[in-house]
């Protein structure tokens, strides 16, 4: 006979027991929806305020970094060549292409 106990999962939770993702504490909530509110609110006055700057400098610098808010900034990426060069990317990229050409080498029947 198997006990209720027996079926639990290798985390220790009943099998089908779901966390349902992160739980969102009511509170951030209502303190995301205050800001938004806050936001659209006063968008006017801050587009307002932004035509005002006469300073070009500041213009630009204060779009640049609205500009954040919805354009992601791009970061460095670092490339380390494969030690294993069978399985380097240019390997790999260089017997794909001499496959392809294979391939279509038999399709025109050459």
């Amino acid at each position: 006979m198997i006990h209720e106990h027996s079926k639990k999962t290798k985390a220790g939770r009943p099998k089908g027991f779901t966390t349902k993702g992160r739980m969102t504490r009511l509170e951030n909530v209502g303190a995301e929806n205050a800001i938004r509110l806050f936001i659209n609110q006063k968008f006017a006055a801050a587009t307002q305020a932004w035509e005002e700057i006469e300073d070009p400098y500041q213009k630009v610098n204060t779009f640049i970094k609205l500009m954040e808010f919805v354009i992601p900034k791009k970061r460095s990426v670092d490339f380390k060549p494969e030690i294993d060069t069978e399985n380097s990317l240019e390997a790999r990229l260089s017997k794909m292409m001499k496959e392809h050409k294979a391939v279509n080498n038999n399709a025109d029947g050459k």
